[in-house]
């Protein structure tokens, strides 16, 4: 397969925009827009080691499990590799997971393939800083 856009520079771009939009559906608790952006295999895997699959990951949030108070991301980079694009930062956030409020920071990489017209979002992990 191979990339649709005309360059590998608007699937970076793009893929960084829906990497803002996926923190903006994180943040105001909207499982339905992350859903669009996230691939039916998503593999994710937090910096704590546990793992989440599109289901378990959107229901965290649908249920408010887990609730995003804020959310910040730093040094944020993206690049295009075959037909995915990596994107990575560092993210600052205060969550609510289970009742218990945390406050994270952490490097993380995101792949997001480019299978479907426009990115989604196949896989992330994180790793603590602080």
């Amino acid at each position: 397969m191979t990339l649709i856009k005309d360059s590998a520079r608007e699937w970076e771009d793009s893929a960084l925009n829906r990497d803002a939009i996926r923190c903006q559906a994180l943040l105001s608790g909207d499982a339905e827009r992350l859903g669009s952006i996230v691939d039916k295999d998503l593999s994710y895997t937090h910096s704590s080691g546990k793992k989440d699959t599109k289901a378990s990951y959107l229901d965290s949030l649908a249920s408010g499990k887990t609730k995003y108070l804020s959310l910040e991301r730093e040094d944020v980079t993206s690049r295009a590799c075959g037909d995915a694009v990596i994107v990575q930062g560092k993210v600052r956030m205060h969550v609510i997971v289970d009742g218990e409020e945390k406050r994270l920071f952490n490097h993380y990489l995101a792949v997001w393939t480019c299978r479907s017209g426009e990115p989604l979002m196949t896989a992330w992990a994180s790793t603590k800083l602080e």
